[in-house]
């Protein structure tokens, strides 16, 4: 009887369905398992479930579904095993569960071939143990690749970033990326960076700072390249790879909103590509955050929009944390005279917060009178309001937010000024 062409697709559907995953073919499909693991003794499904719950800390729910990925293990020797082994090197019995839930069929794998193989190639590349142990708790994949492959990858992107801690950091941020083919993938992108005039300096910013870039795919890669370009950025520009870095992560239709929000305050479109030209990175801030930046900069600090338009690293600050403290601590000094000069906005916003510390008379000064005065109360004495030879007051009787700030507890000094 000639079967229609409907019940011939149904029946590929099944089949295909009933496929196992990649991963899981790659493993069964290789020599990587134990041959104990296969024999015709198997146990029982409903054994295993058991094994599960009570050895690797399934619900008995998911260990009835997993159950059925091993029906193959003849002994508890095999899983024993392999417990065993994670265990022994650093894994708990969290870790062994999350690595489990996701690849049941570990408990398949042949320690020695396989499991011991890998961590044996991990050591050899300068990992340490704790470091295995982030490394495939962040990327399982690793156990699923042949070591060759394995070891392939891993040496790429250590040339790439310089350093196994580093390493191990990105991996944690981004589980997906040793995924990717280095010959049709990585290695490409990397070549077309460089035709770019983009060193291998620049090349580990940009793993360590916006990896997506290396996994693009070409075309994706090209045009956000032609995109930086017609945005009047040169490829031989030092900033060129900043700026493919921030418009990957500005859509075309986020720019023209942030063009019309800076447009409200009287910036020119040229003005607008200019700043962005300079510092490309105040666009990754929000319509939200960039507007009040900009409110606070123009309505409360005075400053012109075209003053800002020439400055925009001020717009990369944050507005919390520097912008408004930092201005109101200086508008406070010079209120009460005790700073003196012109302080331009934009080098005391620029100075890290050490050296914008260190960089003012008055806060050595404000440090000297914290230092007394807390000497003071510990040797029992009364706390007053004292005067400075200079004639300033200090309030003693009050715990010095600078004094604080010296112990470690934090940036107290924004509350000297600011209350």
């Amino acid at each position: 009887m000639k079967r229609s062409p409907a019940s011939s697709l149904f029946s590929k559907t099944l089949s295909f369905i009933h496929r196992p995953r990649p991963a899981d073919a790659r493993l069964s499909s290789s020599s990587s398992y134990s041959v104990a693991a296969t024999g015709s003794g198997a146990l029982q499904p409903s054994f295993m479930a058991e094994y599960l719950v009570t050895s690797c800390g399934f619900s008995p729910e998911k260990a009835a579904k997993a159950s059925n990925l091993l029906g193959g293990i003849a002994s508890r020797r095999q899983p024993d095993a392999v417990l065993g082994f994670f265990k022994s090197h650093g894994f708990d019995d969290t870790h062994v569960k999350e690595l489990l839930s996701w690849h049941p069929r570990w408990l398949l794998l042949d320690v020695e071939k396989t499991l011991a193989a890998k961590f044996r190639a991990l050591q050899e590349l300068g990992f340490s143990q704790s470091d295995i142990t982030h490394l495939v708790l962040a990327n399982p994949s690793v156990i699923n690749y042949d070591v060759r492959t394995l070891v392939h990858k891993i040496r790429l992107w250590q040339g790439l970033i310089g350093s196994n801690d580093r390493l191990v950091k990105l991996f944690k941020r981004r589980q997906w990326i040793l995924g990717y083919s280095i010959e049709k993938r990585i290695q490409p992108n990397i070549e077309m960076l460089r035709s770019c005039g983009i060193t291998d300096q620049k090349l580990g910013m940009i793993v360590r700072y916006q990896p997506t870039l290396l996994t693009m795919r070409a075309e994706a890669l090209r045009a956000l390249i032609s995109r930086a370009e017609a945005f009047g950025v040169a490829r031989t520009s030092g900033s060129f790879h900043w700026t493919l870095s921030v418009l990957f992560t500005v859509s075309v239709e986020r720019f023209n909103a942030q063009k019309k929000l800076f447009g409200a305050f009287g910036w020119s479109e040229a003005e607008f590509l200019d700043a962005c030209r300079k510092t490309p990175a105040f666009l990754t801030g929000s319509l939200k955050k960039l507007k009040m930046k900009m409110e606070f900069l123009v309505n409360e600090a005075g400053y012109a929009p075209s003053y800002i338009a020439l400055r925009p690293v001020l717009l990369a600050y944050s507005l919390e944390k520097r912008l408004i403290p930092r201005y109101q601590l200086m508008a406070a000094l010079k209120s009460r005279g005790l700073c003196a000069g012109d302080h331009k906005l934009l080098t005391y916003m620029g100075v890290p917060e050490k050296k914008f510390l260190e960089s003012y008379a008055y806060i050595h000064e404000l440090r000297k009178r914290c230092k007394e005065t807390e000497r003071k109360k510990t040797d029992g004495g009364v706390a007053t309001e004292e005067k400075s030879s200079k004639g300033r007051v200090h309030p003693s009787n009050t715990p010095s937010p600078v004094c604080r700030e010296e112990r470690g507890e934090g940036n107290c000094w924004r509350s000297l000024f600011t209350k």
